[in-house]
């Protein structure tokens, strides 16, 4: 896969990235971790995404691909309030200690990307973490600062001065930012993630989703429902899945879209996917349509 820039940070980042949420919270085993992680690696992916409060993933990318650290753009997050002796959420001194701790547990001394993991708005604008990123930066721990989350506060931080990137929900079921934060973030000369780029998967069957069904899945469930359409209803020849990170990858100014997953062949298929370019114009007008004529104002971004 080509790479893209990454913003003004001189990061060069592939169209598709690794979310690894799932390695935390569906407990994934360090063996199965290994080979899902070494085989992303190996397949070209060079972006691995993870976060402070996912459970123990940052542990098992560690001893899993520490040893490949110049290969890949290591992204993490932090601010959130996840051990008994952790500083006040959402102050600088977590901030630090957070990507301190970080570093440890992902075995190496410096990550490429840290985000404020879903701060609020008012958080956001007061300046002191904005600040300790900045200084984390200055003293080497990072190479790039940004934001992670949704709605106003992501795009508050499209426009902020001092911050590289912003991480948001955007995908056929999530499609708020295309219009208003990707062409802030573009302005502003800021990198995109994208992240569940694959909405989900809310065209299976909520059997086949883990127990976060209700939570994560089900909004996105109801707003396919509404939109109405299929891959076969806009005359595209693949399946779901290759539609939606096709969808994604390609809206202009997205840096990276990010997919989970913990089988190595999904992987290789969305690469595949991505591989065959944009959506044909009528397929994507189709999902933009679609959008624009059933969105309701409680379809906000899911953080």
């Amino acid at each position: 896969m080509k790479t893209r820039t990454f913003g003004n940070t001189g990061l060069g980042v592939t169209p598709i990235g690794l979310g690894t949420a799932q390695i935390g919270y569906l407990g994934l085993g360090q063996h199965e971790c290994d080979r899902l992680l070494a085989g992303a690696l190996d397949l070209g992916i060079n972006l691995i995404d993870t976060a402070a409060s996912y459970m123990d993933s940052e542990e098992k990318i560690g001893r899993a691909i520490s040893n490949r650290r110049g290969e890949f753009i290591l992204v993490t997050k932090c601010g959130q309030h996840i051990d008994p002796d952790d500083p006040p959420e959402w102050t600088g001194s977590l901030v630090r200690k957070s990507l301190e701790r970080s570093l440890r547990r992902l075995a190496t001394d410096h990550v490429d990307v840290i985000l404020l993991h879903s701060c609020p708005l008012a958080k956001l604008k007061e300046g002191e973490l904005v600040e300790a990123l900045l200084q984390c930066r200055a003293d080497g721990l990072t190479k790039a600062i940004g934001y992670s989350g949704d709605n106003e506060a992501a795009l508050e931080a499209a426009g902020m001065k001092g911050l590289d990137c912003v991480e948001m929900s955007l995908n056929i079921c999530d499609q708020g930012p295309i219009d208003r934060t990707l062409p802030t973030a573009a302005e502003n000369g800021k990198a995109v993630i994208a992240k569940r780029s694959l909405a989900n998967a809310p065209w299976r069957d909520a059997a086949e989703h883990p127990s976060f069904y209700e939570t994560y899945v089900q909004p996105y469930v109801k707003r396919l429902r509404a939109m109405g359409f299929t891959p076969d209803s806009l005359g595209f020849g693949g399946d779901w899945a290759e539609m939606a990170v096709r969808f994604a990858a390609y809206q202009q100014g997205v840096s990276c879209a990010l997919v989970g997953g913990t089988k190595l062949e999904h992987i290789r298929e969305n690469i595949d996917a991505i591989e065959r370019g944009p959506l044909p114009a009528q397929v994507q007008e189709g999902i933009r349509a679609a959008w624009r004529e059933h969105a309701t104002a409680d379809w906000i971004g899911q953080t």
